[in-house]
């Protein structure tokens, strides 16, 4: 059994990436570089697909000779759990996917006439996920422009999970610049019970995890970890009001979205 002292588990957008152009932030990629080639297990738990991760994150760590050998040490969790890919020790990337979770494609084309015809400038439905519908604020466009579409799209996206009678097996959720319809029982804290299972394969026993996020719903991969018996901390970076009373230590950055992720791994 191989003991690590810390582990961080990192959201994605407004954390490492900025919400607006969705580029990653360099300084934080470096350091979880550093992370992993200081043998460190470090995670990203997203609602991103693996393609998109693969293109705009991975790539970075892939292109660097110093890291590649210590890929090994990387989780990476996608579309809130359903979705998976780990290197083995030749730095290989393995994907793997939870063929129980699906969505309707009848339902995603129709969400896909709406944005064609309604929203093509806001937003785009991203084909790269493989277990839910997600639509998406286009790279650079205006961020409150984009809700005043979003919330239209809510509405109508809700009647159509009702005509197709999938209320049962679907939820809607939606963040600052995208909307997702996944299945029920996804989330962040299903994310960490898999990057909990990877772990427990790996015989890697870890003493205290630091969970980042912007958003409410990320609080779950702290709840989840705490409920399970693990010393965790959790970093909010967003700028909402969250509620500060759990078991758990909770700190709220001065600087917010990546700008917090940085003034947190500074004062590590």
């Amino acid at each position: 059994m191989k003991t690590s002292k810390q582990m961080l588990i990192f959201d994605v957008d407004g954390v490492i990436c900025d919400l607006k152009d969705k580029k990653p932030n360099p300084k934080i990629l470096e350091y979880i570089s550093n992370e992993l080639t200081d043998g460190y297990v470090v995670a990203l738990n997203t609602g991103r697909s693996l393609d998109w991760i693969i293109k705009n994150i991975l790539k970075t760590f892939l292109d660097d000779p110093k890291t590649k050998p210590f890929l090994k040490n990387f989780i990476i969790v996608g579309e809130k759990g359903a979705v998976w890919l780990i290197f083995k020790k030749n730095g290989k990337p393995q994907c793997f996917l939870d063929k129980s979770l699906s969505f309707s494609s009848n339902l995603k084309e129709e969400i896909r006439k709406i944005v064609k015809s309604n929203y093509s400038k806001s937003m785009f439905v991203d084909d790269g996920k493989q277990t839910a519908i997600t639509t998406e604020m286009k790279d650079g466009y205006n961020i409150k422009e984009y809700l005043k579409d979003q919330k239209e799209l809510i509405v109508k996206s809700n009647f159509l999970i009702k005509k197709h009678n999938l209320t049962d097996k679907l939820i809607l959720s939606s963040n600052p610049i995208a909307v997702d319809i996944d299945s029920k029982g996804v989330g962040k804290d299903f994310g960490v019970k898999k990057i909990l299972d990877i772990l427990k394969k790996r015989e890697i026993e870890i003493r205290k995890f630091i969970t980042i996020g912007d958003m409410e719903s990320d609080f779950k991969m702290a709840e989840e970890l705490d409920n399970q018996g693990f010393t965790v901390t959790h970093i909010h970076v967003g700028d909402t009001d969250v509620n500060k009373n759990h078991k758990f230590v909770v700190k709220i950055t001065k600087n917010k979205y990546e700008k917090g992720t940085l003034e947190f791994l500074k004062s590590l």
